[in-house]
């Protein structure tokens, strides 16, 4: 996943939620930047299925650096 704020790359599996103490943070999609903080919505199930078939496609694990 790419911050859509500063750019940084970073698997959304190995980052928590935005808002653990939010009382809908259960239904909530919401995940932090872990560079700079900024909250942004995370992968729906459809662009992970395209990246995972991209980077098979191509012999990459579909991330970069």
């Amino acid at each position: 996943m790419k911050c859509s704020l500063c750019g940084f790359e970073f698997e959304e599996k190995d980052v928590q939620t935005a808002c653990k103490g939010c009382p809908i943070a259960g239904l909530c999609h919401m995940v932090k930047c872990p560079n700079c903080g900024y909250e942004m919505p995370g992968e729906t199930g459809l662009l992970k299925a395209l990246k995972s078939l991209r980077s098979k496609e191509h012999g990459t694990t579909g991330r970069k650096g």
